[in-house]
């Protein structure tokens, strides 16, 4: 009788067990992924205090057709980096591959969008701009933690370049139509959107000579994170970006938002 009940109750842990780990294999993970909290249309802004727009959405369906459930994490972007080079953050979604970047990053080989950078001055303001050395001298706004290029950080770096670092685009905008700077530079079409928000875009041109563009935007897995399957994953994001493509999300996205797909995304 004893042994009966010891083999019951074994076959009775044995099967809830079985379940358990059954359960706990199909659980789909769930990563944490930062972006940069700066307000940057056509790519992503606050509504109702919650983040939305084209960039989000991406991720959101990247995740679906990969089968993981995944947090956003609005960061100041130093932080992001940071918290990506720890671990502590699973992966970024929004920013540019680098050398010191891929040290600690795994980007997906498909980007989601292609960027311009451009320089914006008020109209009447205009100065001749065909490269970084036509900078030397003036006074440059940028949003902080950004990149812009690395010419124009050596540039600054050597005090060739004045830089006002501010911790918005509207800011920036605000300085640039007070008179306070002689240029902003960022990217183009966030810029653009911004003029557009606060009815001032036809108090701005941008000059005609690019810092940097176009070039590509990625999402991207911490190395350092205990992401499991971490191989597998990646190619799963890959195609998903690459079906998104064939399926034309990324113009479905775009059109959700009342944008044309060339002004979010880009057009490369």
């Amino acid at each position: 009788m004893i042994k009966k009940i010891k083999f019951v109750c074994f076959a009775f842990i044995a099967f809830f067990s079985a379940i358990t780990f059954a359960c706990s294999d199909q659980a789909p993970q769930v990563l944490e992924i930062a972006f940069n909290d700066t307000v940057s249309k056509p790519w992503k802004w606050k509504e109702n205090g919650n983040y939305v727009g084209p960039f989000l959405d991406v991720m959101q369906e990247v995740a679906n057709r990969s089968g993981i459930k995944i947090t956003l994490n609005p960061l100041p972007w130093k932080r992001v980096l940071a918290e990506m080079k720890a671990g502590v953050m699973d992966g970024f979604i929004g920013g540019y591959k680098t050398p010191e970047r891929e040290i600690f990053a795994d980007f997906l080989d498909t980007p989601i969008c292609w960027t311009t950078i451009s320089v914006f001055v008020r109209k009447g303001n205009e100065f001749p701009f065909h490269s970084i050395d036509y900078l030397y001298g003036k006074k440059i706004g940028i949003v902080r933690g950004y990149s812009t290029s690395n010419e124009f950080d050596i540039a600054w770096k050597n005090g060739k370049i004045t830089v006002i670092e501010l911790g918005s685009y509207e800011s920036l905008v605000k300085m640039l139509d007070a008179d306070r700077l002689d240029g902003i530079a960022g990217a183009t079409s966030t810029i653009q959107a911004h003029f557009i928000n606060m009815k001032r875009m036809n108090r701005f041109v941008n000059l005609p000579h690019l810092i940097i563009g176009p070039k590509p935007i990625y999402i991207c897995l911490s190395k350092n994170s205990k992401i499991l399957n971490r191989q597998d994953l990646i190619a799963k994001m890959n195609k998903a970006i690459r079906d998104m493509e064939k399926d034309q999300s990324f113009e479905k996205i775009s059109q959700k938002y009342g944008y044309d797909k060339c002004i979010v995304f880009g057009c490369p």
